[in-house]
Formats: structure tokens, sequence, C-alpha cells
């Protein structure tokens, strides 16, 4: 749900003159009110949105990042090729031409038995080079000797937080619906995401650790054809329950499979 916005000068009328004088109001205009959590709400000026330049040229305009919000949001069914352009009207739809003509949208092929795809952004490639010399990741030719000496130390899921650690697990339907509810603003914005696993786990996790770790661990895989789980989250020195999270968005994204428990490869 977008933000409230209400006239200042009606918000003048509602207020004790002595908080009007407190919140140092402009004269004129408007404010929103955006609900945090339960019992919170965030009064603020509206925010002015601003075009993003990127390396390449491409003018990144508040509609495009809007369609890239929406991309991000929508089930996967509702992603594939000739469907998704039903959930987008006019602005939107060019935007959306714009970005997928420019590479910043493109077509996945996630079974070669169908002949449409389905629009993701693109995952950045992971040369060999990269996995190898990267400061934050462990060489894949090395990975296998370091965990025969090194143990990876995960705490117990229940212990992880969205707050501290940026995802959480969830064993049950109510508190799952629970978080739903109390991030659904943070949800509906593509700032967090969450998918229940076969397992009867829901994992909840921001979308900035997808977007950070999914090019690096399905690169990682794209060197070798298949690899554990352990071994994924030691080259990339996170916790296995973090890169498992990440793997299950990446096999509902279709670019990864799960070929038996913990035992992972690239699918393309």
């Amino acid at each position: 749900m977008p933000p409230a916005r209400i006239p200042i000068d009606k918000l003048r009328s509602l207020i004790p003159l002595e908080s009007v004088s407190e919140l140092n109001l402009p004269d004129k205009g408007e404010v929103e009110l955006s609900r945090l959590e339960t019992n919170t709400w965030l009064l603020s000026l509206p925010s002015v949105q601003k075009d993003l330049v990127e390396s390449s040229g491409f003018v990144l305009k508040p509609i495009h990042q809007k369609v890239l919000r929406l991309l991000k949001t929508h089930r996967l069914p509702d992603l594939i090729e000739g469907r998704f352009e039903r959930f987008l009207a006019g602005e939107e739809l060019s935007a959306f031409n714009e970005l997928l003509h420019a590479g910043k949208i493109v077509v996945i092929k996630t079974n070669p038995k169908f002949d449409k795809g389905i629009y993701r952004e693109p995952i950045p490639s992971v040369d060999n080079t990269t996995v190898s010399h990267s400061s934050n990741s462990i060489p894949p030719s090395n990975v296998k000797k370091i965990i025969t000496h090194t143990q990876v130390i995960e705490k117990p899921m229940e212990e992880y937080s969205l707050v501290n650690d940026g995802f959480m697990v969830l064993r049950s339907d109510g508190a799952a619906k629970a978080a739903s509810f109390d991030l659904q603003e943070r949800i509906r914005n593509g700032e967090v995401k969450g998918i229940k696993t076969f397992d009867g786990f829901y994992y909840i996790v921001e979308n900035s650790l997808l977007e950070k770790y999914t090019g690096k661990l399905v690169g990682f895989l794209q060197t070798k054809k298949k690899e554990e789980l352990s071994a994924l989250a030691l080259s990339q020195a996170i916790p296995p329950i973090l890169a498992r999270i990440i793997l299950e968005f990446a096999k509902e994204d279709g670019i990864v499979i799960e070929k038996q428990k913990n035992l992972y490869a690239y699918v393309g």
C-alpha cells in the first residue's frame, strides 16, 4: 500500500498548536504517512525519485525502477513471456520494453520443452578469474581441501533475525502469516522476499542479500558440474543456511536444481 498523503494545512487543523510549532512543518504542501510496523507510523515529506544513470549510459527512470520492483514481487508463473505484460499498462509497458531492449530484463529458458521463458534481471556473470581472486571468496580448486580442515560455524536457525542478519527462518504457518503482515510494505516494495520450502520451512530474506550473493553462487556453480551446499557456502564465507535460502530462490527461477539433498547443479 502506498503512503497516505495528507495536506499540511489539514494536518495543522487536526493537532494541537504547540505540536505544530514543534514539528516545524513547511507552510504548504503535503506529508506522507507510512506504516512501519505494528503500532508504528512514519510521518515524512514526500520523497523525490531521481533518475539513475548506469555505467552503460542507460538512464534508469523512476518508471523503470517501478517495473523492476514489479518483476521482483510477482510470482514465477506471472513472469512467463506474454503473461507479465498483462500486469503492466501504458507507461509501465513502454518502460518494460525499454528495459528489455537495453538488456536490463532478459528472458531465461528454464526448460527446453517449453517455447516461452521467464523474465528476470540478468545475473552478473562470474568467470574463473573473478571467483579465484575475489577477496570474499575461496577459489573453487581449494574449497574441498579447506572444508576438510575448516568447519563453517552456523547458529541455530531460530537465532537468525531479519534485523541483525538480513534473513530469518520460520517453522509455522502462524509465524509466517504474522511476519508477512508486519513486513507487508517491505515485501510490496521488493525489499524483502519470502519462500516456503517442501520441508515446511519459511525463509524470509532481504532482497539486497539475494542480489549480492545469487550471482556469486550461481557463478561458482557454473565452474563445476555440481557442488555441495557446504562448499558453496564456504566459497562466499556465508552460513550454509543463507546459501540454502539463496539457492531456493534460484531453484524457483529455474537456474539451479537440487540433484539430491544439499547437492546443487547449474542448469542455466
